[in-house]
């Protein structure tokens, strides 16, 4: 269960993010999914369609890529993100759809279409660095400078990585 879920009648709502918890990771520097800490250098997220074809199509033209628009969506560990894409149903499969239960929408979710499907390319990446601004309502992630970009049609391309990354991460 990702760090960030909030709780209601002893129920995960997956499809929200609960402030505090996001607010304390980002802080903290605390992995979004297993609330540990982050060393400095890259971390990860895993991104749906559209921000897969855009980073794509920078890196086919030599151009860097910078979320400037910013997301709910925090950082985490290489290892838990690639876990993300998988166990995720919406991350994971092109035909998933976004589930109908979360919140009513605002200016940083209008773009989520409920019921809508993920599409064709997800991805998982590392960036870098990240940027986090924590509001009196929302906190709000920007990353910059990809170092590692992980295309998925199916999540479980990642299985393989995933595996290598807890071999490597537990000795």
């Amino acid at each position: 269960m990702p760090a960030i879920t909030p709780w209601e009648n002893d129920e995960p709502q997956f499809a929200l993010t609960d402030y505090d918890r996001s607010a304390e990771c980002a802080r903290k520097r605390l992995c979004s999914v297993c609330n540990r800490a982050m060393p400095q250098g890259p971390v990860w997220r895993v991104v749906g369609a559209a921000e897969s074809a855009a980073i794509a199509e920078a890196r086919a033209a030599g151009r860097p890529y910078r979320n400037l628009a910013p997301t709910l969506e925090g950082p985490g560990h290489r290892a838990c993100m690639l876990y993300a894409s998988m166990v995720c149903p919406y991350l994971a499969r092109p035909n998933a759809r976004r589930g109908m239960s979360a919140a009513e929408p605002d200016e940083m979710t209008a773009h989520v279409v409920r019921g809508a499907v993920r599409g064709a390319l997800g991805a998982v990446v590392g960036f870098a660095e990240y940027e986090y601004a924590v509001t009196s309502s929302q906190v709000l992630f920007r990353f910059l400078d990809v170092v590692e970009f992980l295309p998925h049609d199916t999540a479980d391309t990642h299985l393989d990585a995933l595996r290598a990354e807890l071999a490597r991460t537990a000795k």
